[in-house]
């Protein structure tokens, strides 16, 4: 994907801490730019050698990169650990699965899984029964928040407080995305999609039709989003009204296992999940 589209990373900025500055490092590794050197993160940082060399040497020891022949580094094996650590205990891959199951026959097309962070959503399961669909959205894949049924359904059920912010601070992007060219033009858009309770979208994948609805990991928080895609030329209007209402029943039950959810105690407190902000 054209990663002008998400925000800007990896750069030190004032007031950044050490911590910052490192993980930043691991935002600059992408499908386009896979192999970085130490000159490059130099360059790129605007840092000393001899603390770009320090950082990469810590980041080296605890796995997150590795050296590879002519003095780069790419990304390490500590992240396959994770990885796994994640589809074993992230309780939407527990709750989730079960319910695409039940829905696989009925949507005949596929299903996503989507978790948003900060500015980006990504795909963190798919399921399909289509062999003729193919879906842009694979498997942690970034997405801007503002295009797909799946992000703008996050987006629609975030709090007015964020909404605003992201209007004053992300206007070019959300009028690009044809969410509003103002800030009422966009809170009233977002309005809406709440009042439907799903979204249908087609502009990511053109030759699919996406429709998305919220999954909360507690009330009025949003965590992710449930979309049911299938192949445009199969969906009517009132195909797409069934499935938006099938969509929202699925994430109401998912919402609810969610929000019961208890992190090694049934009977701990609080949620399970932090509340994600968006800059």
């Amino acid at each position: 994907m054209d990663q002008s589209t998400l925000p800007e990373i990896g750069r030190a900025a004032k007031g950044d801490t050490s911590i910052t500055r490192v993980l930043g490092i691991l935002d600059l590794f992408t499908p386009d730019t896979s192999v970085w050197t130490v000159d490059m993160l130099v360059e790129q940082l605007k840092l000393g050698r001899a603390t770009v060399y320090r950082y990469v040497r810590a980041l080296c020891d605890a796995g997150f990169l590795v050296s590879v022949a002519g003095a780069g580094y790419v990304l390490g094996p500590r992240f396959i650990e994770f990885d796994r650590s994640i589809r074993l205990a992230d309780p939407l891959l527990q709750i989730v699965p079960p319910v695409m199951a039940e829905l696989r026959d009925v949507v005949n097309g596929g299903q996503l899984l989507c978790a948003f962070y900060g500015l980006r959503v990504l795909s963190v399961l798919q399921d399909k029964t289509d062999p003729n669909i193919t879906m842009s959205m694979e498997r942690g894949r970034p997405f801007p928040l503002f295009q797909g049924s799946p992000s703008r359904v996050i987006l629609a059920h975030l709090p007015t407080y964020q909404l605003r912010n992201l209007a004053l601070n992300h206007q070019r992007e959300i009028a690009a995305a044809g969410l509003g060219d103002n800030w009422a033009a966009f809170r009233d858009g977002m309005r809406a999609i709440r009042r439907t309770g799903y979204l249908v979208a087609s502009d990511i994948d053109k030759a699919l039709v996406g429709i998305s609805a919220p999954i909360f990991h507690a009330p009025g928080a949003v965590a992710a989003s449930l979309c049911l895609v299938r192949r445009k030329e199969n969906v009517i209007e009132a195909d797409a009204a069934f499935l938006g209402r099938l969509a929202v029943d699925a994430c109401q039950r998912i919402s609810a296992e969610l929000q019961a959810f208890r992190p090694g105690n049934a009977d701990a407190a609080g949620p399970a999940f932090p509340v994600s902000r968006v800059r």
